[in-house]
């Protein structure tokens, strides 16, 4: 009887010893700020979220598994992120991209990693607007910040007016409401909003109108090293990739671009 006591005594103090050794070493693991814009872009990233944050979230958390390290995230308004990432308040902004521009640092002053992702972003419409070409849009909500640069001689010229909103539903909203022709979005977000709102209709991507595919980076002032280290995870792991990128229902935009005229939806 006395044996059994002590040796509940001694597992129950080995577990304690284990659980605060545990502890102290996630406390002690170096930790680094992540942000993001804060609007809801899942299944690519949606920071503020509780539990599931998307891909990105959980491809760095498997970075960050294999590195000892600890990512913190959040998330606030477009510009703010760079204006952090320069104060040293933040060490890395997602997403981010070396042709992006901002008016808040130059490039050439920060480091970006290889893409984590591609977003296929593109113009839809209703069934009934299909390919009816561009002079059928005058329209177009996009969530406010975002700047499609395809657009820009239309909108100069006075032929396409954007209309901002505070998010994707909004966006989407405003073309359903026949408030805008169409609306500019991601070809993911888009997918997984349109399953989730029973009240939309079933809108398509138009190849025929202005769409692109834009690579997501990470980018860091302060710490290209880890940058480096992440290239080298994404490189080494195509199946941990291939496997978030099919849990998050994110396939490869090129492709899906190239199958969307031969009516591959």
């Amino acid at each position: 009887m006395m044996k059994h006591s002590f040796f509940r005594k001694y597992a129950g103090s080995f577990s304690l010893l284990l659980s605060s050794a545990l502890s102290f070493s996630s406390a002690c693991a170096e930790t680094y700020v992540v942000a993001s814009q804060n609007i809801a872009y899942y299944p690519h990233y949606e920071f503020s979220a509780v539990k599931d944050r998307g891909y990105a979230w959980a491809l760095l958390e498997a970075f960050a598994a294999d590195q000892g390290i600890k990512f913190e995230y959040v998330s606030m308004p477009v510009l703010r992120l760079q204006i952090e990432l320069e104060k040293g308040n933040v060490d890395f902004v997602y997403p981010d991209h070396p042709t992006w521009t901002n008016p808040v640092n130059d490039n050439a002053t920060k480091h970006f990693s290889a893409p984590l992702t591609e977003s296929l972003v593109g113009t839809f419409v209703k069934p009934e607007r299909f390919g009816q070409g561009i002079s059928s849009i005058r329209k177009v909500s996009i969530v406010l910040g975002f700047s499609p640069l395809y657009w820009q001689d239309r909108i100069d010229s006075g032929q396409t007016k954007l209309i901002s909103v505070a998010d994707n539903k909004s966006a989407i909203y405003m073309a359903q409401w026949d408030r805008a022709d169409a609306f500019d979005m991601d070809y993911y977000v888009a997918q997984y909003l349109m399953q989730k709102l029973d009240d939309v209709d079933d809108f398509k991507l138009d190849p025929d109108l202005p769409v692109t595919v834009v690579e997501f980076c990470l980018s860091t002032v302060k710490n290209p090293q880890l940058l480096l280290e992440l290239n080298e995870f994404i490189a080494s792991n195509p199946g941990l990739v291939a496997m978030l990128k099919a849990r998050y229902n994110i396939g490869n935009a090129r492709y899906r671009l190239e199958s969307i005229p031969a009516g591959l939806q």
